[in-house]
């Protein structure tokens, strides 16, 4: 019995072992396994497409206390905010009239005096000293500074999270941002050459507090020419669509210079309209490496690509702005042909994995409003770079990638993008390695999982093992009641050998198995007279009769053997007359 109890108990410890050791497994394994993995954020677009330099998919965010709604665009190497300020839609802000919808042709105004919460941090210049995001094409403009709440989204929830402290430059000038822009670099913001003081991005303070599962993101700027409506721009921090785009073998390092780190090599450009031809095949002693950007919309190559450019869609550039305009005629005929250019890109200048981005006619032919130029027209996107540090692919070319970048990996890769109307989002999490012995179940963690696995399994185990004490108990109960069934039985029961075999039976008299369940038995025999035999009377009888009754009663009692029995309250009846005890003689007491 108490080896049985012994195996059950070592056999429940065996058991609940394994749970205890594998969370504690667990729990060594990462110290971030007691910390929910967030989900991606997928920042809802605003539904609108913006812009004087082409129709671009903005993004709304809130900014301020009470928040103020306004629309801006991605930049993907700016590290700050960017808002309009109401001097932004004054004559001192425009060369010429200021335009009647100029509020919301550039996204909606922030004013800062009715923001409870914005923190005033001065007047600085954007790329002022030449260095800084974009600086290389010469972008330079003063912004206000501070800090103040921001939000994604028009409205707060998962999708749209609200962080407070967050740095916002806000302009007035029209160029060269016309509208606000949200930027995404990892980079702090420095509000001076000095850089005495510096603040977090908001990508960087997203990572930060965990609301996003990784410092990653995937972004493509959408295009107004696609689907029945156009197809709206996709930004997703921590994660990326599957459905938005098609997978090839390519994957980029990022580059080592902060200010230019999405950096690719451009192996060749095609031309495929009436005719295929080559617009850029740099050697390997001349690469071309350039810098994916969305800041600004155009193309920046070297100036002989530019040429080859001007010749297969037979454009040039206008003196007066600078720009590669597209009369109507040009645009009717282009339109009609529809050519397409291929960039080839590797991360290396030349084999290894490539990754091919096919661009139609419609993502070159840009509609232009004023300010940008003086009336409504198309521009093609084409700027001949100065230098090597110039070359850069902008937001036009993203119109038709699809990017996705993970800073804690330190690569990116760019993918076509897929063009299916209605298609349903599959979303993936980028997760950073510091989770890699973590599981999400929609921001689940493997401690939290484990605790409920334990808890779960310590249930079943505690259940079996009351129902085991249970049986165990009434298995012991029920032998202790044999037990003691079996200590009565034996006051009353007489064991005889049998001589001839192995068997014992209980028998009183010759052939007669005893009676257990009668206080009162009969003896054996066949005498049926109702003579009372007792034992004589030692005083009314002779020596020898005395002596012989008492032989046989010894003789009977005590026989070789077999057990003396116990003396019992059991009366022995005869047949035929009511019983007597049966008394011994003195001597005998």
């Amino acid at each position: 019995m108490h080896l049985f109890l012994r195996y059950v108990l070592l056999l429940a410890a065996a058991w609940m072992v394994p749970a205890n050791a594998l969370e504690e497994s667990a729990l060594n394994k990462t110290i971030n396994s007691t910390v929910d993995i967030p989900a991606p954020v997928v920042v809802p677009p605003s539904e609108y497409f913006d812009g004087v330099d082409g129709q671009w998919s903005s993004f709304a965010l809130r900014v301020g206390t009470a928040a103020q709604i306004v629309r801006v665009l991605v930049s993907t190497n700016s590290p700050e905010t960017m808002v309009v300020l109401p001097m932004g839609c004054t004559a001192a802000a425009f060369s010429g009239a200021t335009p009647p919808d100029c509020a919301t042709s550039r996204g909606g105004l922030f004013n800062k005096t009715a923001s409870s919460t914005w923190y005033d941090q001065g007047d600085f210049g954007i790329n002022g000293n030449g260095v800084g995001f974009e600086a290389n094409l010469g972008y330079s403009v003063g912004a206000d500074y501070g800090l103040d709440t921001l939000g994604l989204g028009y409205v707060p929830g998962s999708n749209g999270p609200t962080l407070h402290n967050q740095t916002v430059a806000a302009i007035a000038a029209t160029s060269p941002f016309y509208m606000g822009i949200l930027g995404l670099s990892t980079q702090p913001v420095n509000y001076s050459t000095i850089g005495n003081f510096s603040a977090p991005s908001l990508f960087t303070t997203l990572r930060t507090q965990g609301l996003i599962p990784s410092l990653s993101y995937s972004y493509t700027a959408g295009a107004k020419y696609r689907l029945k409506a156009g197809q709206y721009a996709q930004l997703i921090f921590g994660g990326m669509d599957t459905s938005r785009y098609q997978p090839n073998a390519a994957s980029f390092t990022l580059a080592g210079d902060i200010d230019r780190d999405m950096v690719v090599a451009v192996q060749s450009i095609t031309y495929s309209g009436t005719e295929v031809s080559v617009l850029l095949s740099p050697g390997v002693d001349d690469p071309v490496y350039a810098f994916i950007e969305s800041t600004d919309p155009n193309f920046w190559l070297p100036e002989a690509a530019c040429v080859t450019f001007e010749k297969a869609f037979g454009i040039s550039v206008d003196n007066s702005t600078g720009l590669y305009l597209i009369n109507a005629t040009n645009y009717a005929s282009l339109v009609a042909i529809n050519p397409q250019v291929v960039f080839t890109l590797g991360n290396s200048a030349s084999g290894g994995a490539t990754a091919q981005i096919t661009l139609p006619f419609s993502a070159f032919a840009l509609p232009a409003s004023y300010p940008f130029t003086k009336n409504d027209t198309y521009y093609f996107p084409l700027r001949k770079a100065a230098n090597s540090t110039q070359y850069t692919l902008g937001r036009a070319f993203l119109q038709e990638a699809y990017i996705t970048v993970d800073y804690e990996r330190r690569n990116f890769t760019v993918s076509q993008c897929t063009w299916v109307d209605g298609a349903n989002s599959e979303i993936s999490a980028i997760i950073s390695p510091s989770y890699e012995n973590s599981t999400s179940n929609n921001t689940s963690s493997l401690h939290s999982a484990s605790k409920d696995d334990s808890k779960s399994r310590f249930v079943i185990i505690l259940t079996v093992a009351l129902v085991i004490v249970a049986v165990v108990g009434l298995v012991a109960a029920g032998m202790c009641v044999l037990r003691m069934r079996s200590k009565r039985r034996q006051h009353v029961e007489v064991a005889i050998k049998d001589s001839s075999s192995d068997k014992e039976a209980y028998i009183y008299g010759p052939g007669s198995v005893y009676p257990f369940n009668s206080p009162y038995s009969e003896l054996g025999g066949t005498n049926s007279s109702s003579e009372i035999h007792q034992l004589p009377d030692r005083n009314n009888c002779n020596d020898d009769s005395y002596v012989m009754a008492k032989q046989q009663m010894e003789s009977m009692r005590k026989a070789p053997g077999t057990p003396v029995i116990v003396a019992t309250p059991i009366v022995f009846e005869l047949i035929g007359s009511e019983p007597r005890p049966v008394e011994l003689d003195d001597r005998h007491n």
